[in-house]
């Protein structure tokens, strides 16, 4: 079995973030989405956007379009921003101390 035919049956991580009752789910980045906005220079304008690509259902399937984003950053409270982009971070970075196990 190749190793691509491995990873396809892989599951990504997916986080729940509830805000004021509200369930929000992120699922974490594949290497595709990462290289879509590398192209991005501002680097919180990139996270912003991967993190709103990540939006996804309970059941971890994407259901966000990348040109919503505007519209999405009206929308959104900064206090609810602010708990997804700390999620996204917490499920997309991997620390040093992750990488050493």
């Amino acid at each position: 079995m190749s190793y691509l035919e491995q990873i396809k049956s892989m599951k990504f991580k997916t986080n729940k973030v509830t805000v004021d009752g509200v369930d929000f789910y992120l699922r974490e980045l594949s290497g595709k989405a990462r290289i879509d906005f590398e192209n991005e220079k501002d680097l919180q304008l990139r996270v912003l956007k991967m993190m709103h690509v990540s939006l996804c259902d309970a059941d971890g399937n994407l259901t966000e379009k990348p040109e919503d984003f505007d519209a999405f950053m009206e929308s959104v409270p900064n206090k609810v921003l602010n708990a997804l982009v700390n999620a996204f971070s917490a499920l997309n970075i991997t620390s040093e101390t992750s990488l050493k196990n």
